[in-house]
């Protein structure tokens, strides 16, 4: 009888660090992706704000262009204007590719941790089915016990020849 009772204790213990564990890992890796997600979210805007500068000084950049034609006086100084404007748009287009990897850095790492996350609610739907077996395990322990107790009170009120 105090086997089977620390039998039972051992399970529910065994299905309470099964539940905590599951818990704790599902809370970790929740508050990660939504980090994750943050991450991305900012790298997304900074990349549009980036973008939004790029085709202003695009502009800028042809309406210079255009300039040019009107006079050889104002072609020194719209060539100097030029210069400055192509050395901000290739800073720009460096800016563009360097936002572009980390946003394809982060969208790698957002699939890796879905796909993480995918197969944490699988062992979770699995742990769970084995708390079910479990459960259902003590169940028929606790109905053996009483079983068992039956049979002893049996015993005891059987008169011994």
């Amino acid at each position: 009888m105090g086997m089977n009772r620390n039998v039972s204790f051992s399970l529910l213990g065994l299905i309470m660090l099964l539940c905590i564990g599951v818990a704790a890992s599902s809370v970790y890796y929740q508050y990660t992706y939504s980090n994750l997600q943050s991450k991305y979210i900012t790298a997304n805007d900074s990349l549009q704000k980036t973008m939004s500068d790029y085709q202003e000084k695009e502009e800028i950049l042809d309406a210079a262009l255009q300039n040019l034609t009107l006079s050889e006086r104002r072609e020194e100084v719209l060539g100097e204007k030029y210069e400055v404007v192509e050395t901000e748009k290739e800073g720009l287009q460096t800016d563009l590719a360097k936002a572009n990897k980390a946003i394809e850095a982060l969208e790698k790492t957002k699939k890796s941790l879905e796909s993480e996350n995918k197969n944490l609610r699988s062992e979770i739907d699995d742990m769970r089915f084995d708390i079910i077996q479990l459960e259902d395990s003590i169940d028929k322990l606790e109905d053996d016990i009483d079983d068992l107790r039956k049979q002893v009170i049996g015993l005891n009120a059987t008169p011994v020849a």
